[in-house]
């Protein structure tokens, strides 16, 4: 099994190869100088049953942060040997602009709803890492059309999401995106999200 094929055994599903040195220059990345292909990881709602069953190791599920502990075991162990950069990590003090690399790369489309939008998956994706892996000839970076076509309603789910930064509310912008298919079960939903409301405080900033 090659290592695309296992990530995917394992719920990382979206294995998008881009031109890494194009890129890098395009966006003024440095981590991705010296490499040719480049490829952005992700997941659909695929992750949530092989996570749920990782949780079986007492080791993992005790660990403050679980998904990215499960992320980083799987990626790494399929790209041994291959530079790897992380969404939840830091590196020269930021992280890595994931958006920008998906709309670069061709994976989707930036909505004026601030999300970037998959032409299957819509908004029901997530991108967890970068890996530089290997000489193999590297595929054209072209942009692709916005999927999805927004409206008022979209707008007014937005603004109203900034306001209050609450979660229910951030859930109910990708909601308003009409490409629902691959929308995550009701538990994923409620795990990203408690996630993400324990890093706002009562007031709406991030701690």
């Amino acid at each position: 099994m090659d290592a695309v094929a296992t990530l995917a055994a394992a719920g990382f599903d979206i294995a998008h190869a881009f031109d890494a040195a194009q890129v890098g220059r395009d966006l003024g990345l440095d981590l991705l100088a010296g490499a040719r292909r480049g490829l952005l990881i992700g997941n659909t709602r695929a992750l949530w049953p092989h996570f749920c069953a990782a949780l079986r190791d007492s080791a993992l599920a005790a660990d403050p942060d679980p998904l990215d502990r499960y992320s980083e075991q799987t990626i790494a162990a399929a790209f041994p040997g291959e530079r790897v950069y992380y969404g939840h990590r830091r590196y020269d003090g930021a992280f890595l602009p994931l958006q920008h690399l998906a709309v670069a790369t061709g994976l989707g489309a930036l909505a004026p709803s601030r999300l970037v939008i998959h032409p299957t998956f819509g908004p029901w994706f997530a991108l967890r890492a970068v890996v530089l892996a290997g000489e193999h000839q590297p595929p054209p970076c072209l942009p692709i059309a916005q999927p999805c076509r927004c409206d008022a309603a979209c707008d007014d789910t937005l603004q109203r999401a900034l306001r209050t930064m609450d979660w229910r509310d951030w859930l109910a912008v990708r909601d308003r995106c009409q490409l629902s298919a691959w929308r995550y079960s009701d538990d994923q939903i409620r795990f990203h999200y408690a996630a993400m409301a324990r890093l706002v405080r009562p007031d709406g900033s991030s701690r």
